[in-house]
């Protein structure tokens, strides 16, 4: 996936936009496997991870002349096949509820050492505030947040399924919690 020649999938997603099935086809084998590592990993079971990859296809597929900027597709992508994980983690572990809130209403001092952010949720609005600042942040480190808090991998782990080095993924989550951090300030 790393090896991805960028200007060829762009082409691919201009023809795609067109109608033609079989560039769609050639991007669905070109990404697929990532897309796939990234949801067996989140998802944490084989199958659902092959309806949540069908299900991110089909979106796509659905979506595609609407995506703005042809460059933007594997970014675009991606966070529609973590959007669709997210949502059938929820569905799998029957999560209709709200995360926990506390009952001062404000956020603890955010530390990404000792503080898992699913237990610094504020309600504000009926929405969970801790959830909505993770997903404004950029998309990498709302995802290495998310993957590392709220289905606690190991770094290495996130690495892997994201096709980073190590160092990156430390990188993007601290960025990431010192983002939060500084909202939770406010």
């Amino acid at each position: 996936m790393a090896n991805l020649d960028q200007s060829y999938i762009t082409s691919l997603v201009e023809y795609a936009r067109g109608g033609d099935s079989d560039a769609f086809a050639e991007l669905y084998m070109a990404t697929c496997q990532r897309q796939y590592r990234f949801a067996c990993g989140y998802l944490k079971d084989e199958e659902v991870a092959k309806e949540a990859l069908r299900d991110t296809y089909l979106i796509a597929l659905k979506n595609i002349a609407a995506l703005g900027d042809a460059h933007l597709f594997l970014s675009w992508l991606s966070q529609i096949n973590f959007r669709v994980c997210l949502g059938m983690q929820k569905k799998q572990n029957g999560d209709s509820k709200e995360l926990p809130i506390h009952d001062d209403g404000s956020l603890k001092e955010f530390d990404p050492e000792s503080l898992n952010p699913e237990e610094s949720a504020v309600q504000i609005d009926g929405q969970d505030f801790i959830i909505r600042q993770i997903m404004n942040l950029p998309f990498t480190e709302s995802q290495v947040i998310i993957l590392r808090y709220y289905n606690k991998l190991k770094i290495r782990d996130i690495a892997r399924l994201m096709d980073l080095k190590s160092s990156s993924v430390r990188r993007h989550l601290a960025n990431g919690c010192k983002k939060l951090k500084q909202l939770s300030k406010k």
